[in-house]
């Protein structure tokens, strides 16, 4: 069997190192957008029920104007939550971060799949530990390398990739839904109810101008 490449120790060690970061970097990147953009979107989506529901409720003659203000303001939000479901337009850090990681992943298990093809870069020891796997551990040589326990690059590297992965998302688990995000206390009420008459008053001044 050739002997381990002579670069295979270092490769090993660094490319593990590498790839933890890689991986931890895209995780945090993609929790924090999933976080934010999932917590926007409950409180909008309570706010504009709360909306509909206020507007139902002063859908008379005697407090029509009222009911118009709220109306517009929960189409106004209904807007941004169809923006945000869409994807925002101008990628934020996340996006680039996301990007970016999966940019230098992807060269660096291209790179070092074609530079270190030939030879394994490491050797399981026991065999006996991997023996059902030692052909798929050591493709594409199985037939000349399983017997000695030896592990090709590209089986290394998918091995690598999916374990810190998985250790990125045991470190740092899912953030879940933000407690009490489909209810709104006072202060939300009250921004609410500013908002849609700052939203009346706008509309009124935009027609006055639009006449004159």
């Amino acid at each position: 069997m050739a002997g381990i490449t002579p670069l295979g120790p270092w490769f090993v060690l660094l490319s593990f190192a590498a790839f933890v970061i890689i991986n931890g970097t895209i995780w945090l990147a993609r929790r924090h957008k999933a976080s934010t953009s999932g917590s926007r979107r409950a409180q909008l989506t309570a706010e504009i029920a709360f909306l509909r529901r206020e507007a139902a409720k002063l859908n008379n003659p005697s407090t029509y104007a009222r009911c118009a203000k709220y109306q517009r303001l929960a189409n106004a939000k209904d807007k941004e939550l169809a923006e945000l479901n869409a994807g925002p337009a101008v990628p934020g850090l996340a996006d680039r971060l996301l990007l970016l990681g999966r940019g230098i992943k992807m060269l660096l298990l291209c790179s070092a799949t074609l530079a270190m093809w030939d030879g394994p870069v490491a050797r399981v020891v026991p065999r006996a530990v991997v023996s059902p796997l030692s052909r798929l551990l050591a493709f594409p040589r199985g037939a000349e390398l399983a017997a000695f326990g030896g592990v090709a690059v590209a089986p290394w590297l998918l091995l690598l990739d999916s374990a810190t992965e998985a250790l990125a998302r045991a470190v740092f688990p899912a953030a879940g839904a933000a407690a009490g995000g489909g209810a709104l206390g006072a202060a939300d009420l009250e921004r609410l109810a500013r908002e849609a008459e700052a939203t009346g008053r706008i509309r009124s001044m935009q027609q006055m101008a639009s006449s004159s």
